[in-house]
């Protein structure tokens, strides 16, 4: 017998009474689209035929049992999960690319870049393994085995440009997989609120402990190494330096200032939403010995040039990719012989550490350095500090 379908539901063999040498039962058949073919599902009924006296009285009562149950297999239920909507039966597939169509125009493209990226590793592991899932089927289960994926590392994408450094562990961050668990709440409390789902399968899944973010700060003395190598070796990039560190300007969104940004009149440079980590506008100031590299660096340049252009050195009319950014970081790393700790972003960390230091007021610092809150502003006050001992014995009374 084939399976009864229609475009709208799954298909389906109707059920019927059998009886066999185990007694009677209700089989029928239906379409399981993870595993991509039928399967049989049977009900015992030998207690249910110990209640009536006559075969014939328990066959009009089957007879109710078979027309209810054939009813819903007609109406797209399977024992896999009732539907009571066909928008359960799109495939995810679809959903996804729904679900980053409408974040598209809610969300800044820095924001963005980590749901395109986490909708991307979700619909590509379904694919492999589960290629007919749709949301009704998409239970905890799966979404357990899809953050173990996560977890092993074997989503993460290959990049030749540059190295990634492996766990001993084989295993992503605990950062990472929290990210991730995030992102599929996100998802599917969306899918529950357009009607794609029921229940949301990473609601009750508990995220890992997170280990305390390690930050470094970077000595004057070697911030002023890092200064004179950049300056005779490739100035854009001493710029570069002094946007992180003065103007607290993440590498990545450095490399989306335009010139027509730089705002002299007011010591400052404007950072629109859509440049910005976290969506908000933003003020980033620039000191006067910034200001004086700038002048010089942009001259003649139109505003709509990026400060870093894609090709050169230079001012241009499309952005550098900030890995080039890192790659010129560790050619003067190794030529100055620092610790791999030192970072390019350790310069950002060292800017808001120092900016606390000298007593500048909390607040002002949460919104010079696009924090979402004090509590992450405060964080950069408990950095080891190798000049606080010295600091403390100068202002400190003897014993």
């Amino acid at each position: 017998m084939s399976l009864l379908h229609t475009p709208e539901f799954t298909p389906y063999i109707p059920a019927v009474l059998k009886h066999n040498s185990h007694g009677y039962v209700i089989e029928y058949y239906f379409h399981n689209p993870l595993s991509c073919s039928n399967e049989r599902r049977t009900i015992k009924l030998n207690r249910v035929r110990k209640r009536y006296a006559c075969v014939r009285d328990f066959k009009e009562y089957v007879n109710t049992v078979l027309c209810t149950l054939n009813a819903k297999l007609a109406g797209g239920w399977s024992p896999l999960g009732e539907v009571t909507n066909t928008r359960e039966y799109v495939p995810m597939s679809q959903i996804i690319d729904q679900y980053k169509a409408e974040k598209k125009s809610e969300l800044s493209k820095t924001t963005m870049f980590a749901y395109n990226s986490f909708c991307d590793r979700l619909k590509a592991w379904l694919e492999n393994n589960y290629p007919m899932c749709n949301c009704s089927l998409f239970n905890r289960v799966l979404a357990v085995k899809f953050l173990e994926h996560v977890w092993r590392g074997e989503s993460a994408v290959k990049n030749t440009s540059r190295k990634i450094t492996q766990k001993s562990d084989d295993h992503v961050t605990e950062r990472t997989y929290n990210n991730n668990l995030k992102l599929g709440r996100a998802l599917f409390a969306w899918c529950v609120e357009k009607c794609y789902a029921k229940e949301n399968p990473f609601e009750k899944i508990k995220p890992k402990h997170e280990k305390r973010k390690q930050r470094t700060i970077i000595p004057k003395e070697t911030r002023e190494k890092i200064d004179h190598y950049f300056a005779q070796n490739n100035p854009a990039m001493r710029i570069l330096g002094r946007l992180v560190y003065t103007s607290l300007l993440r590498p990545i969104e450095a490399s989306r200032v335009r010139v027509g940004q730089i705002m002299f009149d007011r010591h400052c440079i404007a950072m629109p939403p859509d440049q910005t980590k976290n969506g908000r506008e933003r003020y980033s100031r620039m000191d006067d010995d910034l200001e004086s590299l700038l002048r010089e660096y942009i001259a003649g340049a139109p505003g709509t040039d990026y400060l870093f252009g894609s090709n050169t050195w230079q001012c241009g009319s499309s952005p550098k990719n900030s890995h080039s950014f890192s790659k010129a970081w560790d050619e003067m790393r190794k030529a100055l012989k620092l610790p791999m700790e030192y970072q390019l972003y350790s310069l950002r960390d060292s800017g808001i550490h120092d900016l606390l230091i000298d007593g500048v007021a909390n607040l002002d610092v949460m919104h010079a350095a696009g924090h979402s809150d004090l509590k992450m502003t405060t964080r950069y006050a408990d950095h080891i500090d190798d000049a606080m001992i010295a600091r403390i014995n100068n202002q400190a009374s003897g014993y």
